[in-house]
Order: C-alpha cells, then structure tokens, then sequence
C-alpha cells in the first residue's frame, strides 16, 4: 500500500469513527422533565421549618419540600414540582410554570410607609385601583395583603418584631391565586423567640 492509500485509508475511518460518534450524540435522548400530573394531596401532618435568619418558623405539609434559592428566599413545593425542578437543574429540558409559596426579607425603604411599600413593591403603583389591598395581623406579623388584578400571585408584606428587614410572603402560579393561599401560609409562621 502507497502512503498516500494508507494516508486516505485512515482519513476516511477518522471521518467514519467521528462522523458516528456525532451521530450517537445528537440522536441521543435529553431527558424531558414534566410534571407527571399526579399530585398527591398536601399531608395532614406537618413539620416545621426553621428559617433563622429570617426570626420565624413555618408548619409546611409532611409530604412538602422547602428549597433555598440563590436569591436567599425560601420556596415550598409540592413534592411533584420539587421533583420537576431536581430534573431540570440535573441538565433535563421542560418548560411550563408551578405553584409555589416563596418567603423571602426585603429592605425596608424607610422614606415609604409599609402600605405604600406593599403597593410598590408588590402591586402596581402606576395603577392603585388594580390592587386589591387588605391588612394582615396574626401570630406578631403584621401587614398588607396585595393581589393583582391578573390573579397570578398574591403576597404579604409585613414586619416581623426583632427584624430590620420586611417579610414577603407570595403564592404565585400560572393559574388562579387566592388570598386564602397566603393567609394559610401565614397563619403556620411563627415568630422565634
């Protein structure tokens, strides 16, 4: 065999071997992450979650997960969801929104009173009548309650004693939100002592 037969020979098993192995990859499955639509009903026992560096404890459903997020806010999911959210941090693709409950401190803007913070930081400022706002005190939490006209979240904004910064408090999904859905994750908040 001449050198330029041997050298040709080689080349195309090169081409061969390579072009397969990029054959292999494209055609391989991506894990798809989607919900499987079985969602379990919330447990009728509950643990409880202490977020230190927030003063307070929450009850959450036994079945539930609480998730840390960068942003340093507390998400409760739905095992199902957290199971979704695992999937597509580990490299799956899927697209589609979740119900959530996020808790979360925010500065407090001291040129503002606590409504008009609530409505600036949760409504919309531009236009108050769209706002639905309702005072919320329970458990040594007080606030304001703001749902949106769209009623894809509602969230509380409130102070919490011993703490320099405000606590908020959203229910949010790509479905209908009630206010029901925040006081009852308020309503299990405590304050550490």
């Amino acid at each position: 065999m001449k050198t330029w037969e041997t050298t040709g020979l080689l080349c195309s098993t090169a081409f061969w071997l390579l072009s397969s192995c990029l054959t292999q990859q494209s055609t391989s499955a991506q894990t798809i992450c989607e919900p499987d639509g079985n969602y379990e009903p919330p447990s009728s026992a509950y643990k409880t979650i202490e977020l230190e560096n927030f003063g307070i404890s929450v009850d959450i459903p036994d079945n539930y997960r609480a998730m840390k997020r960068q942003d340093g806010s507390v998400e409760i999911l739905h095992p199902d969801d957290y199971q979704w959210i695992q999937c597509i941090v580990n490299g799956g693709s899927g697209g589609g929104g979740y119900y959530s409950e996020t808790i979360r401190l925010v500065e407090d803007d001291m040129t503002l009173n606590l409504r008009e913070q609530a409505i600036e930081l949760l409504g919309d400022s531009l236009n108050p009548n769209a706002n639905q706002i309702l005072t919320y005190e329970n458990n040594g939490i007080s606030g304001y309650i703001v749902t949106y006209i769209s009623d894809y979240s509602v969230s509380f904004l409130g102070i919490i004693p011993g703490q320099s910064k405000l606590l908020e408090v959203t229910a949010s999904c790509d479905c209908q939100v009630e206010v029901q859905d925040v006081t009852e994750v308020l309503n299990r908040i405590r304050v550490l002592r």
